[in-house]
């Protein structure tokens, strides 16, 4: 016979039961220093990178809602016009940066305010940056037909992303973002 040597027992019987204890309590007791600092560097690359896009993202989103928002007015009004066979118009305010949907009759005048609708719902960076409808007034009329002032609508916001609302004659509306 060769001399094989059979070791039957555990690790805890061949170091010693407080060599074993000792160590296995040391790998439960948590996460060391480096490993923290790695984790909270990631963290902090992560956040410095997500902030920014989702500012920009945000910025462009509240853009798009305001423009589709005077696109659901423009459409909406075009309804009731045909609806009703009244004349309904928004006139807009630069300088106010809002909009006033107004309710006439038959043949137009006189107009009753119906309800203004500001922009700082959709953030305080927003603006009208131009309106052409026709005439020196920048007013879009619904005619009982369905026959709208043809023109558009320019919104702009603090990144330089634009939003133009256009409307045809036959009161089709059409919306073009370009985001920055």
């Amino acid at each position: 016979m060769t001399g094989n040597i059979i070791i039957d027992g555990t690790l805890q019987d061949l170091i010693g039961p407080g060599k074993a204890a000792k160590r296995d309590r040391h790998r439960q007791e948590g996460f060391t220093l480096i490993e923290l600092l790695v984790t909270i560097a990631l963290i902090a690359i992560i956040y410095a990178i997500a902030i920014p896009s989702y500012s920009r993202y945000s910025l462009n989103t509240n853009l798009k809602a305001a423009a589709r928002d005077i696109q659901a007015d423009f459409l909406d009004l075009r309804e009731r016009a045909i609806s009703e066979n009244t004349k309904y118009q928004i006139t807009f305010d630069q300088s106010g940066n809002n909009y006033t949907i107004q309710r006439g009759t038959e043949i137009g005048a006189p107009y009753t305010p119906i309800e203004v609708r500001t922009f700082s719902d959709f953030g305080s960076d927003m603006e009208i940056s131009s309106v052409s409808f026709g005439g020196a007034i920048p007013t879009i009329t619904f005619e009982g037909r369905g026959i709208a002032t043809p023109g558009k609508v320019v919104l702009t916001n603090s990144r330089g992303s634009t939003a133009t609302i256009a409307v045809s004659v036959s009161g089709r509306t059409y919306v073009q973002i370009n985001n920055q």
